[in-house]
C-alpha cells in the first residue's frame, strides 16, 4: 500500500540537502584563498568570497522559507501548543542565515508568545528590530507581542513604538504588510486617546485598500471606533 509522504520530513530532508550545498560553498570558498592574505589579490579574493557566501547564505534561506511556510501555515499554525515547536529550529536557521530576514521573526515570534513563550517570543521580536530597524511590519509585530505580554504594563513602550513606526524611516515590502502593520499602530493611537492620529492611519489604510492592499485577518486587534468630529 502507497503510504502519503510526511511534508515534514519532507522538508527536513530538503533542509539537509541546502545545509550541505552551503557548507560545501563556504568550503570552497576557504580553499580558494591564497595563503596569507597580505596581498591585494587576496584580500580581493576574500572580499569576493565573502560576498559570495553572503548571497549563498539568503539564497538558502529563502528556500528553506518557501518549503517551511505553506508546511507551517498548512498543517500547523492553528496549533499555538507543542507542534509550534517542531519547526522553531528552522525559524532560528533561517534567520541565523538571513538577519534581514523579516518574515521569519515575524512568524516566529508572534507565535512563541501565543504558544506560552512569551519572554522568548519578546527576545526574537526585539532582535527583529534590532537587526531591522526601518521595518514597519517588525516594530508592528513587537508591538503585538508586547500587548500578549502584558498590555497594560507596556503601554507606554508600545505606543513609542506606534510613534516611530509612522515615521519617514520606515519601509514596507508591500501594501498588504504596511496596510496590516498601520492597523497596529491605529489601535494604540486609538486606545491611548489620539485620535486625530488613529483618523490619519485609517484614511492612509483606506486607500492602501483601494489600492488592492488585501491583508489577512489572523493577527488583526480590535480598533476602538473613532468618534464624529474627532478625525
Amino acid at each position: 500500500m502507497h503510504r502519503a509522504e510526511n511534508p515534514v520530513a519532507r522538508f527536513v530532508i530538503i533542509a539537509v540537502l541546502l545545509l550541505a550545498v552551503l557548507l560545501g560553498a563556504q568550503a570552497l570558498g576557504q580553499v580558494s584563498a591564497p595563503a596569507g592574505g597580505v596581498a591585494s589579490t587576496g584580500r580581493l579574493i576574500g572580499q569576493t568570497s565573502f560576498a559570495y557566501m553572503g548571497g549563498i547564505r539568503t539564497f538558502v534561506a529563502a528556500v528553506l522559507w518557501n518549503r517551511l511556510d505553506p508546511i507551517f501555515h498548512g498543517y500547523y499554525s492553528a496549533s499555538f501548543g507543542k507542534d509550534f515547536v517542531v519547526f522553531l529550529p528552522t525559524f532560528r536557521l533561517v534567520i541565523a542565515l538571513d538577519p534581514q530576514f523579516q518574515q521569519a521573526y515575524y512568524t516566529a515570534s508572534y507565535y512563541l508568545a501565543r504558544s506560552g513563550r512569551v519572554d522568548q517570543g519578546l527576545a526574537l521580536a526585539r532582535e527583529g528590530v534590532a537587526n531591522n530597524p526601518t521595518s514597519g511590519l517588525l516594530r508592528a509585530n513587537y508591538i503585538q507581542v508586547l500587548e500578549l505580554q502584558n498590555r497594560v504594563a507596556n503601554r507606554a513602550e508600545m505606543l513609542k513604538q506606534a510613534q516611530i513606526g509612522i515615521g519617514p524611516t520606515i519601509t514596507y515590502a508591500n501594501i498588504d504588510d504596511e496596510f496590516e502593520s498601520l492597523g497596529v499602530f491605529r489601535s494604540i493611537f486609538a486606545t491611548s486617546g489620539d485620535t486625530k492620529t488613529a483618523g490619519v492611519l485609517q484614511g492612509v489604510q483606506e486607500a492602501l485598500r483601494a489600492q488592492g492592499a488585501s491583508p489577512g485577518a489572523e493577527r488583526e486587534i480590535p480598533i476602538p471606533p473613532i468618534p464624529a468630529g474627532k478625525q
